[in-house]
């Protein structure tokens, strides 16, 4: 075993790291935007369910975190693609826990109304 650890580290350059560093980070944005519009997606079939108003201005705040992502695939430190990050998934987290936030009292009649 400490073979290939001294093989994988006599391989594995800065340049290397920053190359697989910027694919999953961009997979990881990626999955964090389709998860977090389709949570937007189902508050809202709730909120309409129950004649409520959609969240429109969630969807604009998940579009305002679009521009920073070609940034990742271009940053060239660790730390760029650090910040980076953090400013694309922390307003997505954000999102999550105000959508939960605002629909805690909606959710639970929403489900009891979907019943076959």
């Amino acid at each position: 075993m400490s073979e290939w650890i001294v093989w994988l580290g006599a391989h594995f350059s800065p340049e290397a790291y920053l190359y697989w560093t910027r694919i999953q980070c961009l997979a990881w944005t990626a999955a964090d935007f389709v998860i977090v519009f389709f949570c937007i997606r189902i508050a809202n079939l709730s909120r309409v369910a129950l004649s409520r108003s959609p969240h429109r201005g969630s969807y604009l705040a998940l579009a305002a975190t679009i521009p920073f992502v070609p940034g990742i695939a271009l940053a060239k430190t660790g730390m760029g693609i650090f910040l980076l990050e953090l400013a694309v998934t922390v307003p997505h987290f954000l999102l999550i826990v105000y959508i939960i936030g605002a629909n805690l009292r909606a959710a639970p009649k929403a489900l009891a109304g979907f019943r076959h």
